[in-house]
């Protein structure tokens, strides 16, 4: 199970590059036609692939790790950073909904920013602590610890 979740973070990691640039691209050109689609874009990607990789993980993996770690609290801190990135893809999707002439408004940017940018950090803040933490404890990474 720890092999197949540290596999599909590759995916994640695609979905991340994609925020990023879509972020860059809303920083810097928020009036240009191609901003709203990529965001767009961007958004659909994280509730297609990124919120049901996560959510497969609360329901999945962090309680098979219960036992290993020694308790439930042990992903706790995890759990947490799910309704954290849940939460910005809902902050996302709220600027999506409110768009009335195919752009973006001017003064809707910096929240949108926060939302991109922070979604970003979380994200990969959240992966590698996952592989750290959680994922070196494959037996096909070494003695299993």
């Amino acid at each position: 199970m720890l092999d197949r979740y540290a596999g599909e973070h590759a995916g994640v990691r695609e979905v991340l590059d994609r925020l990023r640039d879509t972020a860059d691209l809303v920083a810097t050109r928020p009036d240009a036609p191609e901003c709203l689609p990529a965001l767009r874009g961007v958004h659909r990607r994280l509730v297609d692939e990124v919120l049901p990789h996560e959510a497969a993980e609360e329901r999945q993996l962090y309680p098979a790790l219960a036992g290993p770690l020694g308790s439930e609290e042990a992903t706790s801190a995890m759990s947490r950073t799910h309704v954290e990135i849940s939460r910005l893809v809902d902050r996302i999707e709220g600027h999506l909904a409110q768009d009335r002439d195919g752009r973006l408004r001017r003064d809707e940017v910096p929240d949108l920013l926060a939302a991109l940018y922070g979604l970003d950090a979380v994200l990969r803040l959240h992966l590698a602590q996952q592989e750290e933490d959680f994922f070196s404890l494959s037996p096909a990474d070494g003695d299993g610890r």
